[in-house]
């Protein structure tokens, strides 16, 4: 029986994985590459590597979004050992790891095309709790909002209202109180956080008689700095259509060259979106799996 090892990745395993991840898939370009020493760096990750006769064939990565969530990503085996347990050897050091942490919840995103990844939660009774669909479209250089709406910046003082569009059932768009944070990773939109998002300048909204009918959240990508990416957008039928304008203005405003995000699949909201000029920016949906790490 094949023994394998399972680690910390260290630097001295670079080549070695960089190597097997240039045959990931057969018509599409990783990138392990440009987020390597990244990953090795980054305090709240942790990168894993299986090991066969000290030769890396295998990594899988977690990262702590916040002291109670773990977001899963670049798994990645050598295809000599596809099919022999490297990626459930993986996932075991990993849930002990995050269990030993008291890290209740996982999750991680898996796009429509990738069946293998698909077919794999399944196996493990992950539940799919969302999904999303990316869009990107250019800044506006001017646009002008109906009469008695306001775009502004949220701030402290329309923190209760805001709280309770987030809140209440009565609203469209992200109903699952998730906000795609910096790096495309979700966690829950919890109170803490979005207080720390509001101070921290992030928020805007639509305001209808100094009511707040709707608002958005400004996320990142670390691959690519030059969109303005949302991480999180909520609010009436009548608002969002006039939010997705006003943010299409202040992306130009602040330079951007886009602007786009990952929209819930929310019906009203695609079909604003592409009434918006927004297009679809990349094939097929992303299911966001969720599990409780304590479950086995």
């Amino acid at each position: 029986m094949m023994d394998v090892q399972v680690r910390l990745a260290c630097a001295e395993d670079r080549e070695a994985v960089l190597n097997f991840c240039q045959h990931t898939w057969e018509n599409e370009s990783d990138h392990i590459h440009l987020v390597w020493d990244e990953w090795l760096a980054e305090p709240q990750g942790r990168l894993f590597v299986a090991v066969v006769n000290d030769v890396p064939v295998g990594i899988a990565r977690v990262f702590m979004v916040s002291d109670s969530e773990g977001w899963w990503e670049g798994l990645r085996v050598a295809r000599a050992y596809r099919g022999q347990g490297i990626a459930r050897i993986l996932d075991s050091q990993i849930e002990q790891f995050l269990r030993e942490s008291n890290i209740r919840i996982s999750r991680c995103q898996v796009n429509s095309r990738d069946k293998v990844m698909l077919g794999m939660m399944t196996r493990r009774n992950r539940k799919i709790v969302a999904h999303y669909i990316p869009h990107k479209t250019t800044p506006i250089s001017t646009v002008k909002s109906p009469s008695g709406s306001t775009f502004t910046q949220v701030n402290d003082r329309d923190f209760t209202c805001a709280w309770e569009l987030v809140k209440s059932p009565d609203f469209y768009g992200e109903n699952n109180c998730f906000y795609v944070s910096p790096g495309a990773k979700w966690q829950e939109l919890k109170i803490e956080l979005f207080k720390n998002l509001i101070e921290r300048g992030l928020v805007w909204g639509i305001k209808q008689s100094d009511r707040l009918v709707a608002l958005a959240i400004q996320s990142s990508l670390e691959t690519d700095k030059e969109v303005f990416c949302l991480g999180y957008i909520r609010g009436t039928k009548e608002s969002l259509p006039i939010l997705l304008l006003e943010l299409r203005h202040l992306a130009f405003q602040k330079k951007y060259s886009s602007i786009g995000g990952f929209f819930p699949t929310c019906e009203l909201l695609l079909n604003y979106l592409e009434k918006g000029e927004f297009w679809k920016s990349y094939t097929g949906v992303f299911s966001l799996f969720q599990w409780d790490n304590f479950s086995g």
